[in-house]
C-alpha cells in the first residue's frame, strides 16, 4: 500500500483549455517551420540563410514554456535542449567576439 497519495491533476478553466489547444496547434506550426529553415541552413550555410531558425526556435520555446505553465509540470526535455542551445549560443556569440585581440 502506497504510503502518500497521487496527487489529482489541477482543474483547467474553458480558457485554460482552448489557450492549450492553441498552443499546441501553433507548436506543431513552428515545428514545420523550423524543419523547414533547419533544411534551408544545411543548403545555404548559417550566415546565408538569415535568424528564421533561431526566431521560429525562440517563438516555439515560449509556447513550450506557457503549456508548462499552464499544466504545472517541467518543461519536456526537447524544449530544455533547445533552450539550452540558444542560451550557449548567446554566450558564445559574446566570447569569441570579446577575446580576439
Amino acid at each position: 500500500m502506497p504510503a502518500a497519495l497521487p496527487a489529482a491533476a489541477p482543474r483547467l478553466s474553458p480558457r485554460q483549455v482552448t489557450r492549450l489547444v492553441w498552443l499546441g496547434l501553433r507548436t506543431r506550426y513552428l515545428a514545420r517551420r523550423m524543419k523547414r529553415a533547419s533544411a534551408r541552413v544545411g543548403r545555404l550555410g548559417v550566415e546565408r540563410a538569415g535568424g528564421r531558425l533561431l526566431h521560429f526556435a525562440r517563438r516555439w520555446l515560449a509556447c513550450h514554456e506557457e503549456i508548462a505553465a499552464i499544466l504545472q509540470e517541467p518543461l519536456p526535455p526537447e524544449a530544455v535542449q533547445v533552450r539550452r542551445s540558444i542560451t550557449d549560443r548567446r554566450s558564445g556569440a559574446a566570447g569569441p567576439g570579446a577575446s580576439s585581440s
